[in-house]
């Protein structure tokens, strides 16, 4: 398994700061415009050079002048154990092993099983309420036999501004979920 995986992996954790929330009764994020800021944290393993990691950075902050509008029918539905486990639909596989978003903190770590063997496993820690979530996300590749092939960890903080504003840009509607992800 190479650097590319776990990197692959790593660019969709930031998708999670849309999607960070269970369907029971939790702080949820309000509906309106969203912007958020990513940091590269640790970026290690094979490929994983100073350039790579710059280059990666770059985006991100280009990103950051982007806002998206969470629409309150978005905002219901945001769940971040379902959404580990739609990026098995990717061919990632994963199992969310622990999940809690009870309150004004975020924890979720998965495993998600990787073809010809390995694992990269996923961790997610961070503060949440209605107008503001900071997390910090961290992604490990491991080789079939356990050794550590890479990782990348970065700070995704999402701000909201107020309500959706033109210009915004707007995911499509999520489809309807099946049963709950495994918890």
């Amino acid at each position: 398994m190479a650097f590319h995986r776990i990197a692959q992996l790593g660019l969709a954790l930031p998708l999670l700061t849309i999607v960070a929330c269970s369907p029971e009764q939790v702080i949820k994020r309000e509906p309106g415009s969203w912007t958020q800021k990513v940091e590269i944290l640790q970026l290690e393993g094979k490929g994983a050079t100073p350039q790579v990691k710059a280059q990666m950075q770059a985006m991100f902050d280009a990103m950051a002048g982007m806002s998206m509008c969470l629409t309150p029918d978005a905002a219901a539905k945001e769940n971040l154990a379902e959404t580990m486990q739609q990026i098995g639909t990717r061919g990632q596989n994963c199992t969310v092993d622990k999940h809690d978003d009870t309150g004004p903190t975020i924890g979720l770590s998965a495993a998600c099983p990787q073809p010809g063997g390995g694992v990269v496993k996923l961790n997610v820690t961070g503060t949440n309420a209605t107008g503001d979530r900071n997390l910090t996300m961290k992604s490990e590749g491991f080789t079939a036999k356990g050794a550590k092939e890479g990782v990348m960890e970065m700070r995704v903080h999402a701000i909201r501004s107020g309500p959706c504003k033109p210009g915004d840009i707007t995911p499509p509607a999520t489809p309807a979920t099946t049963p709950a992800a495994k918890r």
